[in-house]
């Protein structure tokens, strides 16, 4: 017996399939879209947010001033249910934050048909599915903050639409509850009857719930007491401030290009090799989706809210989140375009849809592929990027693959004094030591990574290891000197010398000097320079304990260098040392530099400057200004010094307390 849908002509087959499945397209756009970013590893800020969870810290759930941005939401449930996931949780992060730009897709969509028809719905949905920096915000397991602030102010807008207004103002509580982005959205929320041509007989009643919730948002949250206190001008809350006119001018043009996916990098991306088979697939459906509601344009019938009206509540989406940003964030990142976007996007379908088919087609293929574009290398890796995103989360899988092959476990309270060589993108130096992401790959708070040169006593098992420039990682035996690598290839001598000797530094520094005594005097040495200056650095450690006789003996078997090499290893030897330690008097001693000697002390002050060691360069600078008051080129240093130390200590992640 045949279906009733049988009988159907094939046009009527089509146009019901197309009112049942349409709106589930541009989600599956942002799905073909994100495909490249869902392999990525943990991130940055993520591993502070897991840290706080692993060691049940508390101010990611409750107000607290050690994290002055309170999202009890997006940092507490979230990071908790992603630690209960375990090393599955990064793919989880990923998944959730996939979902909730689906929703979110699929949302905007739904609200835009409802005030503005179907079609410019639909547009509105495949303009936010195509932003170029959307990804990003799946790509970045953080950025959960911002996916679920939008969520939820969406879910608000749907239920003030309903009139359901207690409701809304729960969505809203949550999402503020998300991010403090969603300040700037309010007012279009307490207006939204009025500007929807609707009565607003209750509009002072609503004003007053919504302001109650921003008071006792305000009361709780610390960075708001704290940006209140001070005028908005930044400081305790770290990159959140006021900022200047030049500033703020440049980042709302900046997030302008964004918003329409026009590159907003000082240097041009280039194009992506995901980037030709993902377009073509994206176009394919965005030529399905704007062909299938021409079987249904008649039947679309006229907007519930008048063009007018649609553009000023789109325009107060956009404008709040565009300024709050520019003007109070002091970085710039391109997925912060997300939250102003969805206002653009509204008013962009409503203004597409009455353009032909045609039209409509090219402007989406202009904005689709520049999208695409956009995430292209940017080439410079302080910019906040899916492309840089991709560079560190490949270096850190690198790494973490080379730890599990040597170290399959670690006991508990392992100190690993790690030695990083690996420069430039990737970010592996602030990952090891600021996020400790050797507890989060081990599940093992009880991990502590420290430099080389920072280790401090320890009863508990200690190892030493080396990431190499090559990001190699290399275990070495400090009882044997043995070194292998995780790559089976024989660990280069420069490498792990070079470890060894920062981890002689820390052996010192924390009092086991004869440790480090024995193991510089120990080593496998490849030439009579390298003996030199081990044996001199035992000298030293000798000297700062007033061991004299025995760094005489040391210095006695031990050969002359010429001046120039003695500068330079004294500049190799100091420019890394133990905290709250220096041994720069015994190292000119034992390096055979006179304290007075102002010609070589300028070399080495010149040296640390150029190589931005600023706690070095700043000492020695200070040294010269001793021995010659008022000299020009010292003061240029030691402000210069002083500056870079400021500007380290402002941009240093704050690292989770776990001690």
């Amino acid at each position: 017996m045949n279906s009733p849908s049988d009988s159907e002509p094939p046009q009527a087959r089509l146009s019901s399939f197309a009112e049942r499945y349409l709106p589930f397209l541009p989600p599956a756009v942002a799905v073909i879209l994100t495909l490249p970013v869902l392999g990525f590893t943990y991130l940055w800020d993520d591993y502070n947010f897991l840290t706080n969870a692993m060691f049940y810290q508390i101010h990611d759930w409750f107000p607290d001033r050690v994290d002055p941005f309170y999202r009890p939401i997006s940092r507490g449930v979230y990071f908790t249910l992603l630690d209960l996931a375990g090393r599955d949780g990064a793919a989880v992060g990923h998944f959730l934050n996939l979902g909730f730009l689906l929703v979110i897709i699929f949302l905007l969509g739904s609200f835009t048909a409802s005030i503005a028809g179907r079609k410019a719905g639909l547009l509105s949905a495949l303009l936010f599915a195509g932003l170029g920096a959307a990804p990003a915000l799946v790509g970045w397991v953080s950025c959960d903050q911002d996916l679920l602030a939008i969520l939820f102010v969406l879910i608000a807008l749907r239920f003030r639409l309903e009139r359901r207004n207690v409701a809304a103002l729960a969505a809203t509580a949550a999402a503020l509850f998300s991010k403090e982005t969603t300040l700037a959205v309010i007012p279009a929320l307490v207006l939204f009857d009025w500007i929807g041509n609707r009565k607003p007989c209750r509009i002072w009643k609503t004003a007053g719930a919504y302001a109650a919730l921003i008071a006792v948002w305000g009361a709780i949250h610390p960075a708001a007491r704290i940006l209140i206190g001070r005028g908005l001008r930044g400081g305790a809350t770290g990159y959140v401030g006021l900022v200047g006119p030049e500033r703020w001018l440049a980042h709302i043009g900046k997030y302008l290009l964004a918003i329409f996916n026009l590159p907003a990098y000082n240097t041009v991306p280039e194009w992506p090799v995901f980037g030709v088979l993902l377009l073509v697939f994206t176009l394919v459906i965005v030529r399905l989706i704007l062909l299938a509601p021409r079987q249904q344009a008649d039947h679309e019938g006229e907007s519930p809210w008048p063009r007018s009206r649609i553009m000023l509540l789109g325009a107060c989406l956009a404008l709040g989140p565009l300024i709050l940003t520019s003007t109070m964030i002091r970085v710039w990142a391109s997925y912060y375009a997300a939250f102003p976007a969805l206002g653009t996007s509204m008013i962009a379908g409503v203004l597409l849809a009455s353009l032909t088919l045609r039209g409509q087609m090219a402007l989406l293929a202009v904005y689709f592929t520049l999208g695409m574009w956009t995430r292209g290398d940017v080439n410079n890796p302080k910019e906040i990027t899916e492309s840089n995103f991709r560079v560190v989360s490949s270096a850190l899988r690198q790494v973490e693959s080379g730890f599990r092959k040597l170290y399959p476990t670690f006991s508990s309270g392992t100190q690993v004094a790690l030695s990083v060589q690996a420069r430039g993108p990737g970010g592996i130096y602030t990952h090891m030591y600021s996020f400790q992401v050797l507890r989060i790959w081990y599940r093992d708070r009880s991990i502590r990574t420290v430099r080389p040169e920072s280790r401090r006593p320890t009863s508990g098992p200690e190892v030493v290891a080396v990431i190499a420039p090559d990001r190699d990682v290399i275990n070495i035996n400090v009882g044997t000197l043995y070194a292998r690598s995780a790559s089976g290839r024989e660990p280069d001598y420069k490498v792990c010398e070079g470890a060894i000797r920062a981890y002689a530094m820390g052996l010192a520094g924390s009092g086991e000097t004869d440790a480090a005594v024995q193991i510089l005097l120990h080593m496998p040495e490849v030439n009579p320079g390298l003996r030199s200056v081990h044996r001199r650095m035992a000298t030293m450690f000798l000297l700062a304990e007033g061991r004299e006789p025995e760094a005489k003996a040391v210095m006695d078997s031990t050969v002359a260098l010429p001046r120039g090499i003695a500068i330079a290893d004294v500049c190799a030897v100091l420019a890394e040392q133990p905290p709250n330690r220096t041994y720069d008097d015994v190292a000119l001693r034992a390096f055979a530099i006179a304290p007075d000697d102002i010609a070589a002390i300028r070399q080495i002050m010149n040296w640390f400057a150029e190589n931005r060691y600023e706690d070095a360069g700043l000492r020695f600078a200070r040294r010269v200004q001793e021995l010659n008051p008022g000299d020009s080129e010292a003061d240029a240093v030691a402000r210069k010094m002083t500056a870079l130390i400021d500007e380290r200590r402002r941009a240093a992640p704050a690292a989770a307390s776990v001690e």
